[in-house]
């Protein structure tokens, strides 16, 4: 009776060792933000909105949440991290999802936002992310995003611009991003995606945004909010490593091209104000930045 014992255990544990063990990978993801087709560049009046208005971004911060992908065989792997994203805070814009089985990918989807399982006040006790907080009396929570900076009103004046997003009383304005990806998650190399937020795409389609109408604050604008929600619809991409290195050296030269041009054309007023930001771009990019 022992031997038959002995014999069992020894061929459970040669089955086991001969059965192929699942293997696990981690994925990246990368953030970046656009502006009319280029590289987001930050607290320079350069940037003109579908309605005309002239603006600037100082920073960007918030929250994305729920990340899944979806494999060859229609299966969705979940990752429940919540992630805080802040232009000032370079680390932030590197996201990584672990325990992701090897193997081939064909969808990713998130959350914008927190949705109502997470959007819990007091969730987060320490900055940045309390800084984040929500108002009780609006309903609690966090903001979904701070997306701050100026824009030359209707009187000619540069005033705050303020797109805060976040729950507004009974209206929850978090939304689901699906993107098709062709990507593979491999165990011995980097598995890396780049999360582009093309910036102007909240004030485009399908409605158009006008910060004149909206005003610099819109944390109480219930309009606004459901507004920015569906414009929210192709405001983010994917893009493959390749075509995002090439976006970051043309970024580099950019910032290139404007600190010559600053220098040059210094101490001429308002040089900054363009009335035609991408022609000026267009022109650089043009000369291949030798002025």
């Amino acid at each position: 009776m022992m031997k038959k014992a002995w014999m069992f255990i020894l061929l459970f544990l040669l089955v086991a060792s001969c059965a192929k063990k699942e293997e696990n990978g981690f994925v990246d993801i990368c953030v970046d933000y656009s502006v009319n087709n280029e590289p987001l560049i930050t607290d320079t009046l350069c940037y003109t909105n579908e309605a005309g208005n002239e603006f600037l971004v100082t920073e960007i911060q918030w929250f994305v949440s729920k990340w899944e992908l979806q494999d060859e065989q229609g299966r969705w792997i979940a990752s429940d991290r919540i992630f805080y994203i802040d232009t000032n805070i370079p680390e932030s814009q590197m996201l990584r999802m672990d325990s992701i089985p090897i193997g081939k990918y064909k969808k990713v989807r998130f959350t914008f936002g927190l949705d109502e399982s997470d959007n819990l006040s007091g969730r987060f006790s320490d900055p940045p992310e309390s800084n984040m907080f929500w108002p009780e009396p609006l309903g609690g929570g966090y903001h979904y995003m701070k997306l701050n900076g100026k824009f030359d009103n209707e009187a000619g004046q540069l005033v705050p611009l303020n797109i805060h997003l976040g729950r507004l009383h009974e209206e929850d304005n978090h939304f689901t991003v699906e993107l098709p990806i062709d990507f593979s998650v491999t165990g011995n190399a980097e598995s890396q995606l780049h999360l582009t937020m093309i910036i102007d795409n909240w004030f485009r389609s399908p409605n158009l945004y006008d910060f004149n109408e909206y005003g610099s604050a819109i944390m109480q604008n219930p309009t606004a909010q459901h507004v920015l929600k569906e414009n929210g619809n192709d405001v983010f991409t994917i893009q493959d490593v390749e075509s995002q290195n090439n976006m970051n050296i043309k970024k580099e030269d950019i910032l290139k091209g404007f600190s010559e041009l600053m220098q040059k054309a210094a101490p001429k007023p308002h040089f900054w104000r363009w009335e035609n930001t991408k022609e000026r771009i267009q022109k650089i990019q043009d000369s291949r930045f030798k002025i």
